[in-house]
């Protein structure tokens, strides 16, 4: 009786430590399935967190080439428009230069520098150039040593002081740049030294 008692507990035991193991397994089998789903998962997210970069690096290119094209676009219509006022200025300026050379020559003319006229002449003179400057109108200067770049030579003077020599002594008509650009060439007389 004992020893069937011990077979019963054995048997029991069996079975039970059985359906432990295959509750284990079935376990191990659910763990399993679900760490390889959660990994498919993650590497779906990955993929699309990769197709996500490509897709914000894609649109952050897009955006600086069109903040390049436009500052590009910006620039031009600047530089256009810089152009066209300087175009309108030297336009203006070619009209009105004529006008105040005829002005100088006139006070040039005048005799009685005291006068009233000469006076009223130099103060108009001095408004309309006035007015030219603020239109971005300069004098080339006339100073000093014959520059071929800047100054147009129309004779070769005699000069008995061996220091003007190459120098200008005269400016038959005056020169003007506009923003730093030749508009018109002075033409000057350029004294010459000759030993004797």
């Amino acid at each position: 009786m004992c020893n069937e008692n011990n077979e019963n507990k054995d048997t029991v035991c069996d079975n039970n430590a059985n359906s432990l193991i295959d509750g284990i397994d079935g376990e191990e089998k659910d763990w399993k399935k679900l760490y390889e789903e959660a990994q498919a998962e993650r590497e779906a997210l990955f993929a699309e967190a990769e197709k996500a970069k490509e897709e914000i690096k894609g649109l952050t290119d897009e955006a600086a080439r069109a903040r390049a094209d436009y500052y590009n676009l910006r620039t031009r219509v600047e530089r256009d428009m810089e152009r066209d006022r300087k175009l309108a200025a030297e336009r203006a300026l070619s009209k009105l230069l004529p006008v105040f050379e005829n002005l100088e020559r006139v006070c040039g003319a005048i005799e009685d520098k005291e006068g009233n006229l000469y006076k009223g002449i130099t103060m108009v003179i001095k408004q309309f150039w006035n007015a030219m400057e603020s239109l971005g109108l300069e004098q080339v200067s006339t100073e000093g040593q014959f520059d071929p770049s800047l100054h147009e030579a129309v004779s070769m003077e005699p000069v008995d002081d061996e220091a003007k020599d190459g120098h200008i002594i005269d400016v038959p008509r005056k020169g003007y740049k506009l923003a730093g650009r030749v508009i018109r060439v002075p033409q000057v007389r350029v004294g010459k030294y000759t030993k004797k």
